[in-house]
């Protein structure tokens, strides 16, 4: 009985001690912190009297995940969006492939004349993108050597690697069409830091990685103007914008 007493208390021990750990690397972020590239984190106002030389990286947009996913996942936005980029072309498997461990439902989805924006029931399927062009590989091979075939996972999974952030080079991701939504959700409080970044402002139709349950061919963007959830042809050219999770 001792025994059993003892190790009990050494795993509730083990597992509080994990969740105040978790609890700290949360709180230490809030929606429009900015980060840099050395992973400080810089309230907006703090922002202005940095004299380092490390350079912002993204802007924290979610302390909860997706939207109403209400997890302790905290993502941030990179600062360069692409030219606008096809999802992929009609020649590959992609194209007529229903990534089925992709598709996400929404909900319902209607518009606010008084807010000026769309207003979203929620979502089903995919919720966390990080996984999403793994994905990809469980249909197509082509996937798994190569992102040729797929402009906008390209732009979105090399992001780090592409813009030189050694410290953050892999982890980068196209976010679902939850996560996304959660960004258009938050940009009235992210728009002004990264315009404090120097960074264009956020304001595209951006391609997601969430397939659309109805049809193969179609994959959902988000607008991050109104926040409106609508379908793209995986062929048409939509900008990508690169997330981050920052802490679990």
């Amino acid at each position: 009985m001792k025994f059993f007493y003892k190790h009990y208390r050494l795993f509730i021990f083990i597992l509080f001690s994990f969740l105040l750990i978790s609890c700290n690397a949360n709180s230490r972020y809030s929606v429009g912190d900015i980060v840099l590239d050395d992973g400080t984190v810089l309230a907006p106002s703090d922002f202005d009297a940095y004299k380092g030389n490390s350079k912002p990286m993204a802007v924290i947009f979610s302390t909860s995940g997706g939207h109403e996913e209400n997890s302790s996942r905290v993502l941030g936005v990179g600062l360069n969006p692409s030219e606008p980029l096809k999802f992929t072309p009609t020649t590959s498997k992609g194209y007529i492939t229903n990534i089925l461990a992709n598709q996400t439902i929404i909900v319902a989805q209607e518009y606010s004349i008084a807010e000026g924006q769309y207003n979203n029931g929620g979502f089903f399927g995919l919720i966390d993108g990080r996984k999403a062009w793994k994905n990809i590989g469980l249909y197509d091979d082509n996937a798994k050597k190569s992102f040729a075939d797929y402009p906008a996972y390209d732009y979105a999974v090399n992001y780090g690697i592409n813009n030189n952030l050694k410290k953050y080079k892999n982890g980068w991701y196209l976010p679902t069409a939850s996560e996304a939504y959660e960004l258009a959700e938050t940009l009235e409080a992210v728009q002004p830091s990264v315009k404090k970044c120097g960074a264009a402002e956020l304001k595209s139709i951006i391609w997601t990685s969430s397939q659309n349950y109805g049809a193969q061919e179609n994959e959902f963007v988000v607008d991050l103007h109104d926040a409106s959830v609508d379908i793209g042809f995986k062929e048409m050219e939509y900008a990508v914008y690169s997330i981050y999770c920052f802490a679990d």
